[in-house]
């Protein structure tokens, strides 16, 4: 069950918004999405300040969405006990958003100029939407809409961020580059300050990789049982050198430094996709990290599977464009594991 906590405030003293539309239109989202069964929507309106800690505490949210006014650089407007405004600032709700990040995945602030808080609780949370100026009435419900129907539909988070944004151009609104995503697992990547000559590259060596693929995939069943018992063994008999995420862990070392040597290490990145996978969160960060790594070197290092029944259109657009090998059709599947053993003793394909 994953929880929606809004928030609302529109003090007496500061312009009128149609909060009750954008309510409205994110729970109508909500309804109409095949996940409807599986999503909790609480509001609170004409929230105050001494409100926060115990809404969040009490209910325990995994988003938090806040709709109102931004005073950019002096804060979030709440409301006082005379229901005037109240500004909280940056640093505020950054500290308070650390009290409950093990709850919180992502906030959403639907106000203007509400850049600055967003990166503030972005030291805390790995995904909070912000704006970067004035967004219109208009836009902001469209925008919050389009989030949360993909949201509904079991989409990421960026995912449901871009289809947010292109709700707004669809309406012909010319506002969709007003919201901004900050998102952790695209920020921890490695910098590449300086990218090698694309075919220099591709002119060394290939079989200097330590693993002929590194398997990136979410440790729950079914997922665990499949890459353990039938992938891993599969891939071994082929006598194919294969490493496997969280297998390679240095003790003491950070987790994101692990993954990155496994993955960098390895010729392919096998990505056992499932609802499970999409949705978590440093599953996300290694498809990321191999894709990044090979869009700097123009060679393709992703290679999608598919274990179980699964549903193509849950996929982010930037894996939906990959072919993906399906190791669960039950006629093709044998055909296809040939597919991918002979793809892993392939050179690495060049973009």
């Amino acid at each position: 069950m994953k929880k929606i906590l809004i928030l609302t405030a529109n003090p007496k003293n500061t312009d009128r918004l149609r909060l009750d539309e954008e309510v409205r239109e994110i729970q109508a989202a909500l309804d109409q999405s095949r996940n409807r069964d599986q999503v909790e929507i609480m509001t609170r309106w004409a929230v105050r300040v001494d409100d926060l800690q115990p809404i969040l505490m009490d209910y325990e949210p995994q988003i938090v969405h806040f709709s109102g006014h931004g005073g950019g650089s002096q804060g979030l407007a709440l409301e006082d006990e005379l229901g005037q405004m109240q500004l909280v600032s940056s640093t505020a709700l950054a500290g308070l958003f650390k009290l409950v990040k093990a709850n919180v995945e992502c906030v959403f602030l639907n106000a203007c100029y509400s850049e600055e808080q967003a990166k503030a609780i972005h030291q805390h949370i790995n995904c909070v939407v912000g704006m970067n100026q004035a967004i219109g009435d208009k836009a902001a419900v469209k925008f919050a809409k389009g989030f949360y129907q993909a949201i509904g539909r079991s989409k990421s988070y960026t995912d449901a961020f871009e289809f947010g944004c292109n709700a707004i151009d669809l309406q012909g609104i010319p506002e969709s580059s007003t919201p901004v995503l900050q998102y952790k697992a695209e920020e921890l990547l490695p910098r590449f300050d300086k990218v090698p000559d694309r075919h220099a590259l591709l002119d060394q060596d290939q079989e200097n990789f330590q693993y002929d693929a590194y398997i990136s995939y979410v440790d729950q069943e079914p997922d665990t049982t499949w890459v353990w018992d039938v992938l891993l063994p599969r891939l071994e008999q082929a006598n194919l050198r294969i490493a496997v995420s969280g297998d390679l862990a240095s003790p003491g070392v950070a987790r994101v430094v692990n993954i990155e040597q496994g993955i960098q290490q390895a010729k392919r990145t096998i990505i056992v996709l499932s609802g499970a996978y999409l949705a978590h969160y440093e599953a996300t960060f290694e498809n990321i990290l191999g894709q990044t790594i090979g869009i700097q070197e123009g060679t393709y290092r992703l290679l999608p599977v598919k274990a179980l029944p699964f549903d193509n259109d849950q996929l982010p657009t930037r894996l939906s464009m990959l072919t993906t090998l399906d190791l669960a059709h039950p006629r093709r599947a044998e055909r296809e594991f040939e597919r991918l053993i002979h793809t892993l003793r392939e050179p690495l394909p060049q973009m």
